[in-house]
């Protein structure tokens, strides 16, 4: 891959949702559970330049409102315990808010690094 060759939004977007490098799809893009790395240690792409500030959070709750607002309002009503259910769901949303934060952001953090650098190249693989 030239230094100019820019995966499509899907691919790039799919990468990061994995947490994997945006551009090559080899090395990891976080250091740490939300902390990207500065340069891909693989095709030394820099995104020490690229922001995500609140995207991911904003996505994640987007993404699993639909989810747990009918979960919870069942278990509301479904007349068991509160003493059992609440702490029991709200492990579950605290664990599904942890699973999802870093992929989200590793998405957002794709997409971002692709709309900055242009037009994608055309690759086997996209179709």
């Amino acid at each position: 891959m030239s230094g100019t060759d820019t995966p499509s939004l899907m691919t790039a977007a799919w990468r990061g949702f994995r947490r994997i490098c945006p551009r090559c799809g080899q090395a990891n893009l976080f250091s740490a559970y939300l902390k990207p790395v500065g340069t891909c240690p693989v095709c030394a792409t820099d995104y020490s330049g690229i922001e995500a500030e609140d995207g991911p959070a904003w996505l994640t709750v987007l993404s699993l409102g639909p989810f747990l607002v009918p979960l919870a309002f069942g278990v509301a009503v479904s007349g068991w315990p509160a003493v059992i259910t609440y702490p029991v769901l709200a492990v579950a949303i605290t664990g599904a808010v942890l699973l999802l934060l870093p992929r989200m952001k590793g998405l957002f953090l794709a997409v971002l690094w692709v709309s900055r650098r242009g037009p994608p190249i055309k690759s086997e693989g996209d179709g």
